[in-house]
């Protein structure tokens, strides 16, 4: 009577694996690089996104709207590092912070990672919108870096208006 062996020999087992160990020592690095992509793609997104829902509330309400760097509890940070996440608020004093908790229109947090992997600093420290959709002072970029080198931009000008910038050639974060 012939017997029929079910299963897996050590030698196919260990083919398997080393197959499997080389798949993923090609695969790993592309994906942590496209990872790394998405993150800057969607923090610049983030921050157009909110930049114009601030400035079309500026001109809806007719009031100063600000965005800076900051969380709800402490309020805005004194820095210009945005990679912790942002605040938008109504400031009608002109003081460049919220003075109660229905003044904040929205708060958006970086997305996930740690500030080494991807750092977002501006010119400025804020951005105030004003009733008519300009922005006051004069023109904020917003520089995202990663590995000491700068990724992308976004850039304010003047009248209001945002886009973003990808450098064509590796540069050093300013």
């Amino acid at each position: 009577m012939a017997t029929s062996q079910q299963g897996f020999t050590l030698i196919e087992a260990m083919i398997v694996l080393a197959l499997l160990a080389v798949g993923l020592g090609l695969g790993l690095p592309a994906l942590g690089g496209a990872l790394e992509r998405q993150r800057l793609h969607t923090s610049l997104h983030l921050i157009m996104t909110d930049m114009a829902m601030a400035r079309s509330s500026a001109v809806m309400r007719r009031e100063a709207i600000v965005l800076c760097p900051g969380q709800p509890p402490t309020g805005c940070t004194a820095d210009s590092d945005w990679s912790g996440g942002w605040l938008v608020f109504r400031d009608p004093d002109g003081n460049r912070k919220p003075d109660v908790a229905s003044d904040v229109l929205r708060t958006s947090n970086a997305p996930a990672g740690s500030r080494e992997q991807l750092q977002l600093r501006s010119t400025r420290p804020w951005l105030r919108y004003q009733p008519n959709g300009l922005a006051a002072h004069s023109n904020l970029t917003i520089h995202a870096c990663s590995r000491g080198l700068l990724r992308g931009k976004v850039i304010v000008s003047r009248i209001g208006r945002t886009r973003t910038e990808r450098p064509r050639r590796q540069l050093p974060c300013p």
